[in-house]
């Protein structure tokens, strides 16, 4: 009987013991392996991910087109700012959106 260490021990099995018996060729019983207990926060946790998706979507188009409303009332030079400034805020939002979808599924 000449079992080395690895060939009792595989890396995704545990042992309550560690060493063989020579004499009466006890060997490692196995355990159960230890599940993983799922965290879950509940619908909150949606909820608060949902109304920060409708945050940072919303927040840029929008402040893009109040701030290119005045700008262009200011300049006269309508709609020209405007345009401008919410094109810029619509991809920021994708960009947000993008992010925020990459840490949702890196979570799981």
């Amino acid at each position: 009987m000449d079992n080395t260490k690895e060939e009792l021990i595989t890396s995704d099995e545990e042992f309550d013991v560690i060493l063989e018996d020579v004499e009466t060729g006890i060997r490692p019983r196995k355990v159960k392996a230890i599940e993983k207990k799922k965290t879950r926060s509940g619908g909150w946790e949606y909820a608060g991910i949902a109304g920060q998706i409708g945050f940072e979507i919303a927040l840029p188009m929008v402040l893009g087109l109040v701030i290119g409303a005045k700008l262009d009332e200011r300049w006269d030079t309508r709609p020209n700012v405007t345009l401008i400034l919410f094109s810029l805020g619509l991809v920021l939002a994708c960009t947000s959106l993008i992010r925020i979808v990459r840490e949702v599924l890196g979570k799981r």
